[in-house]
C-alpha cells in the first residue's frame, strides 16, 4: 500500500454517498415546503426555494470537504502525523435540515389533525 487508502477510490465513493444523501434531504425538504406553503402563495415559492438553497449550499460544502479530505491524505503520505478529517460543519448541516424536514412535517400532520376552530 502506497497510501493511506486503498486503490478503491474511497473518498471518492464516500462523496458519492454523501451527494446521493444531500439531494434526497434536499428533496424531502423541497416538498415538506410545497406542502407547508400550499395555503400561501408566498410561503409556497419561499419555503422550497431556501430548501433548494440550503441543499445547493450543502452539496458545495461536501465537495470542498472531500477535496479538501483528498489534498490532506495525499499531503499525509502513509503515516499522518495527525487527524486529516476536516471539520463536521456539513454533517451538522444535514442534521439541522433533516431536524427541520422533521418538526415541519410534525406540525403539517398535526395541523392537519386538528378540526378548525368554529
Amino acid at each position: 500500500m502506497t497510501g493511506p487508502w486503498d486503490a478503491g477510490l474511497q473518498p471518492e465513493r464516500t462523496e458519492l454517498a454523501w451527494r446521493r444523501t444531500v439531494l434526497a434531504v434536499t428533496g424531502g425538504t423541497v416538498l415538506a415546503g410545497r406542502y407547508l406553503g400550499a395555503g400561501d402563495p408566498v410561503l409556497g415559492l419561499a419555503l422550497p426555494v431556501l430548501a433548494l438553497l440550503g441543499g445547493l449550499a450543502l452539496l458545495h460544502a461536501g465537495t470542498v470537504r472531500f477535496r479538501r479530505l483528498g489534498a490532506n491524505l495525499r499531503a499525509a503520505g502513509s503515516a499522518p502525523a495527525g487527524p486529516v478529517m476536516p471539520g463536521a460543519a456539513m454533517l451538522g448541516a444535514l442534521t439541522a435540515m433533516c431536524l427541520a424536514i422533521g418538526v415541519a412535517s410534525a406540525v403539517f400532520v398535526v395541523a392537519a389533525a386538528v378540526p378548525d376552530a368554529p
